[in-house]
């Protein structure tokens, strides 16, 4: 039997139920910490969501075009530039770790 994974409205329920708010309020406050975490990731870089979790922000240079082989032709190609961008890196801290294990 295959495990089934919360989905975002179970987990504002279950939220909802432990704390006594109602599940829009408990989604409000979500998006609202959300919107804080961007807004520091943007100025600063880096994030902690309450001692639990650690977001980075990753910065990837750009690359740019170069030639290749297809590896299932074998036919010479080039692979596309690609620009920078920034990613985010989630990682889990000491109370989320202890809490699992």
């Amino acid at each position: 039997m295959k495990a089934t994974t919360l989905t975002a409205s179970n987990v504002y329920q279950s939220v909802a139920e432990t704390v006594g708010l109602k599940p829009k309020e408990v989604k409000g406050a979500v998006e609202a910490v959300m919107g804080v975490a961007s807004g520091e990731l943007k100025k600063h870089g880096s994030f902690k969501l309450a001692g639990v979790l650690a977001l980075k922000l990753k910065k990837k240079p750009a690359t740019p075009a170069r030639k290749g082989v297809n590896p299932f032709t074998k036919e010479p190609c080039v692979f596309k530039a690609k620009p920078a961008s920034k990613t985010v890196r989630v990682l889990a801290m000491k109370k989320l770790k202890d809490a699992v294990n």
